[in-house]
């Protein structure tokens, strides 16, 4: 048989047996596969572990939104206490008529309440703006009592014994009972209950410190105005 019959042997035999894209190595030997192994749809195994491979779409897209976000939050951590600062020290424009703020010790209590159970103790200090400390019965959410007092000051007044939230009010320019600071109103909730006791009071230090251990909540929302 001449070479001229043997590749036509061979391209007869390929037809039949519809290998497409073989050919012979004359030089190794053996059948090749043009572009068999790697067509698109074998693109995927891995031949060295006999499996398949898992093509990559990129990953997740929420995992792209998320790195983008995490500047964001590590950004708002700083922002958000400066903003309040600016605010309680009277950076921030207020329009509204300004009204004497009331005297350090001045209070607004409820008329249900008898002073002569007072026999605890409510210590405030405060920075940089005028603040309102206010005690709720978490049970009920029935105010108790208010105590006003001016930046920088510090005061001790009596209160009746009991489990209470405490929310403080901060500012700069004072607008009544209704409004407090008008647009320089910073308003926070101390985190955990605070109980006052006959023997022992309780009280709160407004220089925000790293090493304070009274952590409070912010609350978006304004405080409910005192009738």
């Amino acid at each position: 048989m001449g070479i001229d019959d043997r590749d036509y042997m061979r391209d007869r035999y390929r037809k039949r047996r519809r290998l497409v894209g073989t050919r012979w190595n004359d030089k190794k030997g053996r059948s090749e596969h043009d572009g068999f192994w790697f067509s698109e749809k074998n693109q995927g195994f891995d031949y060295q572990k006999n499996r398949w491979r898992p093509k990559s779409n990129g990953g997740p897209k929420w995992r792209s939104a998320l790195a983008g976000l995490i500047p964001i939050l590590c950004l708002l951590t700083y922002v958000i206490p400066m903003w309040r600062d600016m605010k309680r020290s009277g950076w921030i424009p207020d329009t509204d008529v300004e009204i004497p703020f009331p005297e350090s010790g001045s209070v607004t209590v409820n008329r249900s309440i008898d002073p002569r159970s007072a026999t605890s103790s409510l210590k405030v200090v405060t920075d940089m703006g005028n603040a309102v400390i206010q005690l709720y019965d978490p049970a009920t959410d029935t105010h108790v009592i208010s105590v006003y007092v001016r930046r920088g000051d510090e005061v001790t007044i009596p209160v009746p014994p009991g489990t209470y939230r405490m929310q403080v009010i901060e500012g700069d320019t004072w607008h009544g009972p209704e409004k407090y600071f008008g647009s320089t109103t910073t308003f926070e909730t101390v985190s955990r209950n605070m109980t006052f006791s006959d023997r022992h009071g309780s009280g709160i230090d407004l220089h925000r410190s790293r090493a304070g251990n009274l952590h409070t909540r912010t609350n978006f929302s304004a405080p409910q105005p005192l009738n």
